[in-house]
């Protein structure tokens, strides 16, 4: 939209876009890419853009089966193979990509010198993935979700491994080496396995378990980055969401987040609760029709959140909704139908460019019924583009009248 209006009235379009948001009608679903497994296969982890290019991985395809990371033009085409695993340098990568620079980041949940899974970086370039570490099971093993970057360091989760088996936080220098556990979860501090990623603010880690917590339905936690026991925030008793999958979002004082299960409906749910802790504040709960099992990232725009989840709807193959961060009946913007635009969308969630277009990605359907890369883009509400144009209109005429008063020519 901003693109658009800079077209339409160059010398005023940034003071009116920012002046004014146009509502959106709806969305446009295009489908960008579809995977044939040689050019990967099920994408899990959703996109990331820099520039004009999206960046992702596969779980499965590529020249050995083993997964990729793929590069992708915001117009569409065929993905361009960066990397394709083959064990010995990880296999199976469900997360998405962390970039910094010219280089991407991520883990692969298998593979590497131990068949634990490893953190990996990849010139944006492509090459061979650069093994950071390799995943020993003391140290932490099947990496599910993606990196969060820090200065000079890498902060995750593993899903299973630690000192107790049953998961851990570490860090992980970017120039590779052994990973740090900053916590091992264990029956005891209530926090059993995580498939989320980490969210960071100031000095400390914030993220979720799957089945921790007193009522053991998962729960929310936060650790400092110099590691320790972690501290439960908020514990899920199913009333109020059951099984957190995603990592959180974080506005102001508040984190933002959603469960598989549990909630009004039991088909899972949007939740809120504050960084100091409490209980849990339903947002939404899903009711198969407005989607089912809430297992992905949530984006935050403006007063916005935007989400998907792999079930639900009229064809039962996922949805993209929208909701305000008040709570409220989650509105979907677009339901999936299986093999023509894609099924199941990605754990990673949406990204939004600046424009207002949605990315992310299908684990399933397509031609192929590999996945696809999708995009969603914002229709304006009628009148939108009218009365910005009556807006800009004045604005100019503002302009001149203020410059014909002060003796300049008009």
């Amino acid at each position: 939209m901003k693109s658009a209006m800079k077209r339409l009235f160059p010398s005023a379009a940034i003071s009116i876009v920012a002046a004014a948001s146009p509502a959106f009608a709806g969305y446009t679903l295009t489908t960008l890419a579809t995977f044939n497994g040689t050019y990967g296969a099920n994408p899990e982890g959703g996109v990331t853009l820099s520039g004009s290019t999206l960046y992702g991985t596969t779980g499965g395809g590529g020249a050995y089966g083993d997964g990729e990371v793929f590069s992708l033009p915001v117009t569409g085409g065929t993905p361009t193979v960066l990397a394709s695993f083959n064990g010995a340098d990880g296999n199976n990568p469900y997360a998405g990509l962390t970039l910094s620079g010219s280089t991407l980041y991520g883990t692969t949940t298998a593979g590497g010198a131990y068949g634990d899974g490893t953190v990996f970086s990849l010139p944006i370039t492509g090459g061979t993935p650069t093994v950071l570490t390799s995943f020993n099971g003391i140290d932490g093993n099947e990496p599910y979700a993606g990196l969060t970057l820090s200065g000079g360091t890498l902060y995750g989760t593993t899903y299973s491994g630690g000192a107790y088996g049953v998961g851990e936080v570490f860090s992980e220098p970017v120039a590779g080496g052994a990973p740090t556990v900053l916590a091992s979860f264990s029956v005891a501090t209530n926090e059993v396995y995580t498939y989320s990623g980490l969210t960071l603010s100031g000095s400390t880690l914030y993220g979720t378990s799957l089945h921790g917590g007193i009522y053991g339905y998962g729960d929310v936690f936060s650790l400092p980055t110099t590691g320790g026991t972690p501290t439960v925030l908020a514990a899920f008793n199913y009333n109020n969401g059951a099984n957190p999958f995603t990592s959180l979002t974080l506005s102001g004082s508040t984190l933002y987040g959603t469960t598989e299960g549990g909630g009004g409906d039991g088909y899972g749910e949007v939740f809120s609760v504050p960084i100091t802790g409490g209980t849990p504040s339903v947002l939404a709960s899903f009711d198969v029709t407005d989607g089912e099992q809430g297992e992905s990232n949530l984006l935050l725009y403006g007063d916005t959140l935007y989400g998907t989840t792999p079930r639900g709807s009229p064809n039962n193959d996922g949805v993209v909704y929208s909701l305000p961060i008040t709570g409220g009946t989650p509105t979907v913007l677009v339901s999936f139908n299986g093999t023509n635009n894609g099924a199941l969308p990605g754990l990673s969630g949406l990204i939004m460019d600046e424009n207002g277009n949605l990315y992310g990605t299908t684990i399933d359907g397509g031609t192929n019924n590999d996945g696809t890369v999708f995009e969603l883009t914002p229709t304006p509400e009628p009148g939108s583009l009218a009365l910005l144009a009556i807006g800009a209109t004045g604005m100019i005429l503002r302009g001149r009248k203020k410059k014909c008063g002060s003796g300049s020519p008009a």
